[in-house]
């Protein structure tokens, strides 16, 4: 059963990262996405170091023993999932790649089931509603909207960004031990805002353009809250429950980017209310702790025997 605390933090991380997609697009206009990811991870950088250091200190052996996965992490989960998202965004429609990122969980379970991790039919019934809410606000409830659908090369990019994310958020569970969560949260964060920066530097060379205080203050709302403190809460909801679980919190974030859309003038139907209940009822079942369902671990494990 998750606790109420990992809960709220889980449901306001998703509308960080909901309201990333609006200030994203305002921001790309002015900078590149390799110079916006780059001082995204740069404030959040600013924001977790201090903060860890205050709360336990920064474990430099610890962090040096788990520095490949740790790397990796940051190379993939942060630096190849915002780039991909960004790029892939430029080249595909936005209900497209609303549905490719709405995989996420789903890819987040597989690795997670493969690396061992227990997942009951509870869970699994939960995650399908979960996704099929997503879907149901996604194509309006339109069946052709989905049936017409057309891939491309942008479609490519963003369903390499979810993968991405899904090894983001696989890879602490198996690979990395007794480094608590905020220790990874600095690493990681620290790492990709170096790469990050460099390669933004010397492939774009706008990271120092000047922006209007709008797109400033839109930047430092993105380091802050959906990098700083979502990444944060991220990782330590991840290696309480498993990211299985927690992976389903992802359907929340086109809710909340509905939601947002509403309250700045964009329509609310019934479509979007229907799936959220979908959402939040997957959300539930996902995060209920499991009573007799047997896991997908040992049903595989029954399977190969």
């Amino acid at each position: 059963m998750i606790s109420k605390t990992i809960w709220l933090k889980m449901g306001f991380t998703s509308f960080f990262w909901a309201l990333m997609f609006y200030l994203g697009q305002y921001s790309v206009a002015y900078l590149s996405p390799e110079s916006l990811s780059a001082w995204r991870f740069i404030l959040g950088a600013v924001v977790v170091i201090p903060l860890v250091e205050m709360r336990q200190g920064i474990d430099i052996v610890g962090i040096a023993k788990h520095f490949m996965p740790l790397l990796l992490m940051a190379v993939l989960g942060i630096g190849g999932f915002n780039l991909a998202l960004f790029h892939g965004m430029k080249d595909t429609s936005a209900i497209n790649g609303s549905l490719i990122m709405a995989l996420c969980p789903v890819i987040i379970t597989a690795f997670s089931v493969l690396l061992g991790e227990k997942f009951s039919y509870q869970q699994a019934i939960g995650l399908v509603l979960g996704v099929l809410g997503v879907v149901i606000v996604i194509s309006q409830g339109s069946l052709s909207v989905l049936t017409q659908l057309s891939f491309q090369k942008g479609d490519i990019w963003v369903l390499l960004a979810a993968v991405c994310w899904a090894l983001y958020s696989t890879i602490p569970k198996r690979f990395i031990h007794n480094l608590p969560p905020l220790q990874i949260t600095v690493a990681t964060v620290s790492m990709a805002s170096i790469i990050l920066s460099l390669f933004a530097q010397s492939t774009q060379g706008d990271m120092l353009h000047s922006v209007p205080w709008s797109v400033a203050a839109s930047i430092a709302a993105m380091g802050l809250f959906g990098s700083g403190i979502a990444y944060l809460w991220w990782n330590d909801a991840v290696r309480s429950v498993g990211a299985g679980t927690v992976s389903i919190f992802m359907n929340l974030v086109p809710i909340y980017t509905a939601l947002i859309g509403f309250m700045i003038g964009q329509p609310l139907t019934m479509v979007h209310v229907i799936g959220t209940v979908f959402v939040l009822v997957g959300v539930s079942l996902t995060t209920a702790s499991p009573k007799t369902a047997p896991s997908l671990k040992i049903l595989l494990s029954n399977e190969v025997k």
